[in-house]
């Protein structure tokens, strides 16, 4: 009896062994505690892993900067319990390392929303964020084909200077828009901080109203806000029918007010819920050796899982929006 006790002892442990080692964690990390943008993608964290019964966990810095990034990188890679880290690196370059780090270590890591191409990543997860930029410039070309207008001056909305995704849509707009009678005049940055791009807006606009024509936001911060925060963009934007917004980025509480209002023209969504629910889904197939199907992309330089999104115009925006 007691030889039988034993071995129902060990057979107990053993199992409970292999069951620790089976466990699997996977963390994702956004750029700032807080940041709305990073909300939808949490939940599509969080529902990916409970629905393959996996821990996992999302981690973000106080602050958008990528040493605060780079702390919590290391910190995981000490803590040795965790399988695979999902980053949205505030800029790719800065991430590099720690991202190179992990790797080195064992862990399985993959970059969505912001990508570090310079690393050793082998997956983005997100919006190909030239061909958004490209998009956006495209539709700020259309808002003005009737406008009479000689020159279109354009002002830009831009979060951390050089970050990869916002230096992207730059690049992409500025592509659509080349040859043609509009012409970016001014960058301002925001460090992906929402008081810091309203304030910077409602300023700039106040002071040179009679010299822009457009804004184009490459992120949607001042749209994650009551309309109300702005109310000198809007009485600007509805001061005069060739006044144009173009912005990436929609927000399901809070965009609908702006073209409710008539002060926005063009919004372009991203899918934040799907990047967090795909970075755990690839990052589960990863560590289990199971084939992701996700082909090479040669303009991100990665093997690409796109997220989508949606586009809502002054038009169709109730439509879109599932708006009554």
């Amino acid at each position: 009896m007691k030889k039988l006790l034993s071995i129902l002892l060990i057979l107990t442990l053993s199992l409970g062994l292999a069951s620790a080692a089976l466990a699997e964690k996977i963390v994702v990390i956004g750029q700032q505690l807080g940041n709305v943008v990073f909300l939808p993608a949490e939940v599509g964290m969080r529902d990916a892993g409970e629905e393959l019964g996996i821990e996992v966990e999302w981690q973000s810095p106080l602050r958008a900067e990528a040493e605060l990034q780079n702390e919590i990188m290391l910190s995981l890679i000490d803590r040795g319990d965790v399988d695979g880290i999902a980053i949205s690196a505030t800029t790719g370059d800065a991430l590099k390392d720690a991202i190179d780090a992990a790797i080195d270590a064992g862990i399985k890591v993959i970059s969505y929303d912001v990508d570090s191409p310079n690393s050793k990543r082998e997956y983005y997860v997100g919006t190909e964020n030239y061909k958004v930029g490209y998009q956006a410039g495209e539709y700020m070309i259309d808002l003005y084909k009737d406008s009479g207008l000689e020159k279109v001056r354009v002002v830009q909305l831009e979060g951390i200077p050089g970050a990869n995704d916002i230096e992207a849509r730059k690049l992409g707009f500025a592509d659509a828009i080349k040859g043609t009678n509009l012409e970016v005049v001014y960058s301002l940055p925001c460090n992906d901080n929402v008081d810091e791009a309203i304030n910077g807006i409602e300023y700039y606009t106040a002071a040179n109203a009679e010299n822009i024509d457009a804004w184009y936001m490459a992120g949607g911060w001042p749209y994650s806000v009551d309309p109300s925060a702005l109310p000198e963009m809007n009485a600007w934007k509805l001061s005069d029918p060739n006044h144009k917004v173009v912005t990436i980025d929609i927000f399901a509480e809070t965009t609908p007010g702006f073209f409710e209002l008539g002060v926005l023209d063009v919004a372009i969504g991203q899918d934040f819920y799907q990047m967090g629910y795909q970075c755990v889904m690839t990052l589960h197939k990863l560590i289990n050796g199971l084939e992701v199907d996700a082909p090479y992309n040669e303009d991100i330089g990665a093997k690409f899982i796109a997220t989508g999104g949606q586009i809502a115009t002054l038009e169709n925006w109730k439509e879109v929006l599932g708006v009554d």
